[in-house]
């Protein structure tokens, strides 16, 4: 078999596999390199891998993209019949350096890239869910929605071009009530290692009518397994969906001192902990509202430092906040409720909010009418997308170091939600930043019972050996103050692993017996979340390429 670029192969275990499963699914969904066949990625191009990396340590050889979950069940028993190593993605847009996008642990691995199957299978506007294959963008629910006049807004992440699926199965959240993904996610359909297809919940049972209402059903829980693993291969989830509200808000809070952050996170915390706010609120600090701000004054004062090896010094950010009368820290959440509630809440807001010095709130506001439902048409975009509208905005931070081909990778560390714990972490980790050369990108999430400290680290292609040494002090640093990411880019999977050691490793040595006992020829994303088979380390598959 060849295709344009590729010559034709040999009779090796991965040619043979390339063979067998161009028979299944066509030789044009059969990518026998890494050039061609993707999603569109920043720079226009359609290639696998990491863009964002000039190592390529975790690239993976070519790419297979099947249509059907029949078609993805055959796949895997071809990969086990080949004894050839699958990596799993179901749009390829968990934006390469961020995450790792479309590369792989293990160098040499297949995509199994899962974006033609990108059916929405259900919306039910009635009892608010979908159920969506992984190929379904949030583009694509919002605007199903919206071509059939739903009055539902949909949770949207900060770029709205990743997969629904892929988002939640790697804990992934967005902003509206139900934006932690992982908890309104409700029914799983997963090919397992061996190509045997299996739901989970209330769809264990052949055509039950609860598949995406009832999370639980009858016995173990098997949901979570297949959540950041490489146990299974998740072909479609229900997720419950928020129905548009009768009256909405959408509320900033800014506080001007760095050391209000405590504060503000704590009362954040506490008005969702008492459902008094059900969305999802968010924190920027001076220097990403700096970066994402229109004003020209404020990107003049910027211009001479946002370049590689330079960082804005705080006296100059400093500086631009008084100036502009903006607050050190800003944070944005929504209100949703009844015509008659929304008032009410407001003013709880407000008087929770005031007890901080210096403190500004701002809101827009739809009343709406009783019995009627806010339309997001009528809000239109949001900086922050509270309302469910999908953006592409964030992309345009990429290039702000004065550089096309502009990278960013985050750190995603899980703290308490007092604020007193995020803002000594945020202390040692922005003098980190800092002494690595980098600006302290704030892009922190709160929620009821715990904080994502997220920072978002902007660099170019030659600064990623020092970027990659800041990470790894960034691990180190959180491991000492009793925190760990939940969530990391490929390059650091097995790092995180290597921190579960409570009880001698307990964690780590069950999911090798999982995986010994599921996929005993690891044919599925080996070293994913730091999970391998018995007996196989890093060193040893790459030695085998």
């Amino acid at each position: 078999m060849t295709t344009p670029g590729s010559a034709t192969l040999n009779s090796s275990p991965l040619g043979k596999f390339f063979d067998d499963v161009g028979r299944v699914i066509g030789e044009k969904d059969v990518s026998l390199d890494l050039s061609h066949g993707a999603l569109e990625g920043t720079q226009g191009e359609r290639s696998y891998g990491d863009s964002f990396s000039s190592e390529g340590l975790h690239a993976p050889t070519g790419a297979v993209r099947p249509s059907t979950v029949e078609e993805v069940q055959e796949v895997v028993k071809l990969a086990n019949k080949h004894k050839v190593h699958l990596w799993t993605v179901s749009r390829g847009k968990n934006l390469g350096q961020r995450y790792g996008g479309s590369s792989c642990v293990m160098k040499g691995c297949i995509i199994l890239d899962l974006h033609r199957m990108n059916k929405i299978v259900e919306v039910n506007e009635e009892l608010g869910y979908a159920i969506v294959e992984p190929g379904v963008s949030f583009f694509d629910l919002y605007d199903e929605t919206q071509r059939r006049g739903l009055n539902l807004w949909p949770s949207v992440a900060a770029i709205g071009w990743g997969s629904v699926l892929g988002n939640t199965m790697d804990r992934g959240f967005g902003y509206t009530p139900n934006g932690e993904h992982s908890q309104s996610q409700c029914g799983m359909e997963v090919v397992l290692p061996n190509g045997e297809l299996l739901r989970t919940g209330m769809g264990a049972m052949k055509d039950n009518k609860t598949f995406a209402l009832y999370k639980g059903g009858f016995g173990p829980t098997l949901d979570g397994l297949f959540y950041q693993s490489n146990l299974g291969v998740v072909t479609k989830i229900g997720m419950h969906i928020t129905p548009a509200p009768e009256a909405y808000a959408s509320i900033e809070v800014s506080v001007p001192k760095e050391s209000d952050l405590v504060p503000l996170v704590g009362t954040l915390s506490d008005l969702m902990r008492r459902s008094i706010i059900l969305s999802s609120p968010s924190i920027a600090n001076i220097f990403r509202l700096a970066l994402t701000s229109k004003i020209p004054k404020v990107h003049a004062k910027l211009a001479q430092y946002m370049k590689p090896d330079s960082y804005v010094p705080y006296d100059v950010l400093e500086e631009i906040r008084v100036e502009q009368d903006w607050g050190f820290w800003k944070a944005y959440f929504s209100l949703h409720g009844s015509v008659e509630m929304l008032p009410a809440v407001m003013q709880t807001v407000q008087r929770a909010f005031s007890t901080i010095p210096g403190v500004k709130i701002e809101s827009r506001e739809f009343p709406g009418f009783p019995g009627g439902a806010i339309a997001t048409a009528d809000i239109k975009e949001e900086e922050i997308p509270h309302s469910g509208i999908p953006t592409l905005a964030p992309l345009s931070i990429l290039d702000s170091r004065s550089e096309k081909g502009g990278a960013h990778v985050d750190f995603s560390p899980i703290m308490p939600p007092s604020g007193r714990e995020l803002y000594e972490w945020y202390l040692t980790a922005k003098q980190r930043t800092i002494d690595a050369k980098f600006d302290f990108f704030a892009d922190f999430h709160v929620y009821p019972r715990y904080v994502v400290g997220i920072e978002l680290i902007i660099y170019t292609l030659r600064e990623e050996a020092r970027v990659l040494n800041l990470c790894k002090n960034l691990l180190h640093d959180g491991q000492e103050q009793g925190y760990m990411e939940y969530r990391t880019h490929v390059r650091f999977m097995d790092q995180i692993a290597a921190k579960l050691d409570f009880n001698d490793f307990a964690f780590n040595k069950f999911t090798v017996r999982m995986k010994n006992m599921l996929d005993p020829n690891g044919v599925l994303s080996p070293g994913k979340s730091g999970i391998w088979n018995e007996g196989i380390s890093l060193l040893q598959q790459s030695a085998k390429i």
